[in-house]
């Protein structure tokens, strides 16, 4: 039977990694698409808007591997710059210590500029009408007060399918965790969908393994459903 501070810890785990992943998946995209929503010569905006997507074309295991060994506390890349830093008293085994591998996991893929969010939110922007953003510019004037007043609501829709996007997956994924930490150093970094996994193919419990599961679709199912309601746009782009 598994204990309660364990069920507990992988719980909190999970509910800090999806939120994590959620503002990952909404902030860092959005400044992006604004920026270049911005920019006046269309050459620029083509450019950087390859540089964001090419990303996709890397293996996502790829980049939890690279991060893997960014983190090595001997020859990692962020250890080595913090000792060339003069900061060398900063240097943790940082995938070692329950203080911070949950944090370095989240750390994984800075500066978080997923290309899928950012081309939804790219292209809700595009489908913002033109006399709309001309009007905004006269009667609003300031580019922060229409972000505000007029982007952000006009792209709820969009918001709302990162969000449950990224609420299934961050739920479903425990490959960043399974490479990385095995769920430790003890239970700091476990997750319920790396039970679910070792479970099924190092206990071959599969009845119990099976139950996690429909926890975890009922849970994703939930979520989903609120997000749906809770966030709706009054406003309606053709």
């Amino acid at each position: 039977m598994v204990s309660d501070p364990f069920i507990r810890h992988s719980l909190i785990n999970q509910v800090v990694l999806t939120l994590a992943d959620m503002a990952k998946a909404l902030i860092p995209p959005f400044i992006v698409a604004e920026m270049i929503y911005a920019m006046r010569t269309e050459r620029a905006r083509y450019w950087l808007r390859t540089l964001c997507v090419i990303p996709m074309v890397a293996p996502a295991m790829v980049i939890v591997l690279m991060w893997y060994f960014i983190y090595d506390p001997n020859v990692g890349l962020l250890n080595q710059a913090l000792v060339a830093l003069d900061l060398e008293d900063f240097r943790k085994a940082w995938l070692g210590d329950p203080t911070y591998a949950l944090g370095a996991i989240i750390g994984v893929g800075f500066p978080w500029i997923g290309a899928l969010a950012f081309l939804i939110l790219y292209a809700g922007l595009n489908n913002i009408p033109g006399d709309i953003i001309d009007a905004a510019r006269i009667d609003i004037g300031s580019t922060i007060s229409r972000i505000i007043h007029i982007d952000i609501p006009m792209l709820v829709p969009q918001f709302r399918l990162v969000i449950i996007l990224t609420l299934i997956a961050s739920i479903q994924d425990f490959g960043r965790v399974l490479v990385m930490t095995g769920g430790g150093p003890g239970f700091a970094s476990y997750v319920p969908a790396l039970w679910m996994y070792e479970q099924t193919f190092l206990m071959s419990h599969f009845g119990y393994a099976s139950a996690i599961g429909l926890t975890l679709f009922l849970i994703i199912l939930g979520g989903s459903t609120l997000a749906l309601k809770l966030m709706k746009s009054d406003v309606e782009v053709s």
